[in-house]
Protein backbone atom coordinates (compact mmCIF):
# COMPACT_ATOMS: atom_id res chain seq x y z
CA UNK A 1 0.00 0.00 0.00
CA UNK A 2 1.37 3.32 -0.84
CA UNK A 3 0.89 5.63 2.20
CA UNK A 4 -0.38 9.08 2.24
CA UNK A 5 1.00 9.57 -1.53
CA UNK A 6 -1.23 11.56 -3.97
CA UNK A 7 -2.14 9.20 -6.89
CA UNK A 8 -2.05 12.20 -9.68
CA UNK A 9 1.53 13.53 -8.78
CA UNK A 10 2.64 11.11 -5.77
CA UNK A 11 3.59 13.80 -3.44
CA UNK A 12 3.53 12.80 -0.27
CA UNK A 13 0.42 14.53 2.44
CA UNK A 14 1.19 14.97 5.96
CA UNK A 15 0.89 12.21 8.49
CA UNK A 16 -2.50 13.69 10.20
CA UNK A 17 -4.71 15.11 7.14
CA UNK A 18 -5.68 11.80 5.90
CA UNK A 19 -7.00 10.63 9.63
CA UNK A 20 -8.38 14.77 10.04
CA UNK A 21 -9.78 15.00 6.78
CA UNK A 22 -10.66 11.17 5.85
CA UNK A 23 -13.84 11.88 3.38
CA UNK A 24 -11.96 14.68 1.60
CA UNK A 25 -8.66 16.32 1.15
CA UNK A 26 -7.32 18.34 -1.85
CA UNK A 27 -3.61 17.28 -2.15
CA UNK A 28 -0.93 20.30 -1.31
CA UNK A 29 0.99 19.76 -4.63
CA UNK A 30 -1.78 19.40 -7.61
CA UNK A 31 -5.06 20.43 -5.49
CA UNK A 32 -7.18 17.26 -6.77
CA UNK A 33 -9.79 16.14 -4.16
CA UNK A 34 -8.57 13.19 -2.21
CA UNK A 35 -10.23 10.63 0.14
CA UNK A 36 -9.15 7.41 1.69
CA UNK A 37 -9.40 4.55 0.04
CA UNK A 38 -12.98 1.83 1.02
CA UNK A 39 -9.75 -1.08 1.86
CA UNK A 40 -8.12 2.01 4.63
CA UNK A 41 -11.28 2.79 6.04
CA UNK A 42 -12.60 -1.45 6.36
CA UNK A 43 -9.01 -2.34 7.94
CA UNK A 44 -9.08 0.69 10.39
CA UNK A 45 -12.92 -0.35 11.26
CA UNK A 46 -11.40 -3.87 11.72
CA UNK A 47 -8.60 -3.53 13.36
CA UNK A 48 -9.92 -0.86 15.82
CA UNK A 49 -13.03 -4.00 16.85
CA UNK A 50 -10.66 -6.44 17.44
CA UNK A 51 -8.88 -4.02 19.72
CA UNK A 52 -11.90 -3.02 21.27
CA UNK A 53 -12.95 -6.91 21.58
CA UNK A 54 -9.48 -7.58 23.38
CA UNK A 55 -9.89 -4.53 25.87
CA UNK A 56 -13.63 -5.42 26.47
CA UNK A 57 -12.07 -9.00 27.26
CA UNK A 58 -9.58 -7.83 29.63
CA UNK A 59 -11.76 -5.21 31.47
CA UNK A 60 -14.20 -8.10 31.72
CA UNK A 61 -11.75 -10.51 33.47
CA UNK A 62 -10.70 -8.26 35.79
CA UNK A 63 -14.20 -6.93 37.21
CA UNK A 64 -15.38 -10.65 37.11
CA UNK A 65 -15.67 -10.24 40.95
CA UNK A 66 -17.30 -7.41 41.42
CA UNK A 67 -20.78 -7.50 41.30
CA UNK A 68 -22.17 -3.43 40.69
CA UNK A 69 -22.41 -1.43 38.05
CA UNK A 70 -19.04 -1.13 37.40
CA UNK A 71 -18.98 -4.77 35.83
CA UNK A 72 -20.68 -4.11 32.68
CA UNK A 73 -20.22 -0.38 32.70
CA UNK A 74 -16.18 -0.37 32.64
CA UNK A 75 -15.85 -2.86 29.96
CA UNK A 76 -17.82 -1.14 27.46
CA UNK A 77 -16.24 1.60 28.08
CA UNK A 78 -12.67 0.73 27.92
CA UNK A 79 -13.92 -1.15 24.43
CA UNK A 80 -15.27 2.56 23.57
CA UNK A 81 -12.11 4.27 23.84
CA UNK A 82 -9.61 1.80 22.68
CA UNK A 83 -11.93 1.63 19.43
CA UNK A 84 -11.40 5.34 19.21
CA UNK A 85 -7.52 5.30 19.85
CA UNK A 86 -6.65 2.17 17.71
CA UNK A 87 -8.63 3.16 14.61
CA UNK A 88 -6.90 6.51 13.97
CA UNK A 89 -3.56 4.97 15.10
CA UNK A 90 -4.12 2.49 12.29
CA UNK A 91 -5.02 5.40 9.97
CA UNK A 92 -1.59 7.08 10.76
CA UNK A 93 0.16 4.40 9.40
CA UNK A 94 -1.34 2.83 7.11
CA UNK A 95 -3.61 5.96 5.04
CA UNK A 96 -3.78 5.18 1.37
CA UNK A 97 -5.52 7.83 -0.80
CA UNK A 98 -7.12 7.80 -3.77
CA UNK A 99 -9.03 10.11 -5.95
CA UNK A 100 -12.44 11.11 -5.09
CA UNK A 101 -14.84 10.83 -7.81
CA UNK A 102 -16.77 13.97 -8.52
CA UNK A 103 -20.28 14.49 -7.49
CA UNK A 104 -23.23 15.63 -9.87
CA UNK A 105 -23.47 18.91 -10.87
CA UNK A 106 -27.35 19.41 -9.96
CA UNK A 107 -29.10 17.33 -7.46
CA UNK A 108 -32.35 15.47 -9.65
CA UNK A 109 -35.53 17.03 -8.32
CA UNK A 110 -39.04 14.71 -8.31
CA UNK A 111 -41.35 17.13 -10.09
CA UNK A 112 -44.69 16.44 -10.60
CA UNK A 113 -45.77 14.91 -13.78
CA UNK A 114 -48.00 17.24 -16.27
CA UNK A 115 -51.64 16.71 -15.06
CA UNK A 116 -50.84 15.75 -11.72
CA UNK A 117 -51.55 18.66 -9.82
CA UNK A 118 -53.62 19.24 -6.54
CA UNK A 119 -56.30 20.76 -8.44
CA UNK A 120 -59.13 18.29 -9.57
Amino acid sequence: MANRICPICFGKVSVTAPVVHSDGLDCPHCGRNLELSRPSRLLASLVGLLGAAVAFHYASLTMADILDLREWFLPAVASILVFGIVSPLFLLLNADLVVKPDAPAEPISATPAHGHGAHH
